[in-house]
């Protein structure tokens, strides 16, 4: 088995607000948040998605892919974390996500299914 470096591995966490006062706004709001969903972001919390990427050329290949999408009104942010430093995140409130489980830095994942 393969040793995962925690600190090799990263995240992109993408934080995003948009104006959805007017019905034009909330189509370009939905329009962005599919197109994350697409580029294979998932929701950490209201608004804040994040993506496991594996280096920095993986990195630059998806803000070249937002920047294409992004909408003209608003605020996103992107940063990059390693993953030893997203697993050291600590939940004041709430628990982790089935993504959060699925993605964290286990070497071995398996999945069940439905048992007739």
């Amino acid at each position: 088995m393969q040793y995962i470096n925690l600190y090799k591995q990263m995240r992109l966490i993408l934080l995003y607000d948009l104006p959805v006062s007017e019905d034009i706004d909330q189509k370009i709001y939905n329009k962005f948040h599919k197109d994350i969903i697409r580029l294979g972001f998932y929701m950490l919390q209201y608004s804040i998605y994040t993506k496991v990427i594996v280096n920095d050329t993986s990195q630059k290949q998806y803000i070249a892919k937002i920047e294409r999408i992004i909408p003209k009104k608003g605020n996103i942010i992107l940063f990059k974390i390693t993953e030893k430093q997203y697993q050291d995140m600590i939940y004041l409130r709430g628990e982790k996500n089935k993504f959060e489980m699925l993605v964290g830095g286990k070497e071995l994942v398996i999945f069940g299914g439905d048992e007739e």
